[in-house]
C-alpha cells in the first residue's frame, strides 16, 4: 500500500488511484480525518507496512514523529524539492519514482527515509 499524507494534494493520490488500487490518502482512510496527528498515522503504517510518501522534510526532526519513524519501522519518501511543484508535477515525479521506490521499500531495512528529488534522483537520509 502506498499512503500519501496530507501534504501532498488529494487530487494527486485520485489519479493515482486512477491507474493502481493501492493507493491511500490519508483522510480518505476511515480511521483517519484532517485532524488526526502524524504520529498515528504512522504507527499504522508502520505496523501494516505502508509505503509512506510525503513533503514534510522535518518529519524526521520532530522528536514525536522522529521516535515514531523508528518504533514503528516506518520506510518514508520525503518529495524533497526547492519548491512547491504543481499538482501535476507532483504526478509526474510519483509516476516516474514509484516503481524505484517500491525497490528500495522491499530491499532496504526499516525504518528508513529516502529523499526524492525533482530530477528523479533518490537518496538515503540519515534518520539515527
Amino acid at each position: 500500500m502506498i499512503f500519501l499524507d496530507r501534504s501532498l494534494p488529494r487530487s494527486v493520490a485520485r489519479a493515482l488511484r486512477m491507474v493502481r488500487n493501492d493507493v491511500i490518502w490519508l483522510e480518505d482512510w476511515p480511521a483517519f480525518d484532517e485532524n488526526t496527528p502524524d504520529i498515528v498515522w504512522l504507527e499504522r503504517a508502520g505496523q501494516e507496512g505502508w509505503i509512506v510518501v510525503t513533503r514534510d522534510k522535518r518529519i524526521r526532526t520532530r522528536p514525536h514523529e522522529r521516535s515514531a519513524l523508528l518504533r514503528y519501522g516506518v520506510g518514508c519518501f520525503v518529495l524533497a524539492q526547492n519548491r512547491n511543484l504543481t499538482r501535476w508535477e507532483y504526478l509526474k515525479l510519483l509516476t516516474a519514482t514509484l516503481d524505484h521506490m517500491e525497490t528500495l521499500f522491499d530491499t532496504t531495512p526499516r525504518p528508513f527515509i529516502f529523499a526524492v528529488y525533482s530530477d528523479g534522483s533518490i537518496r538515503h537520509v540519515r534518520l539515527k
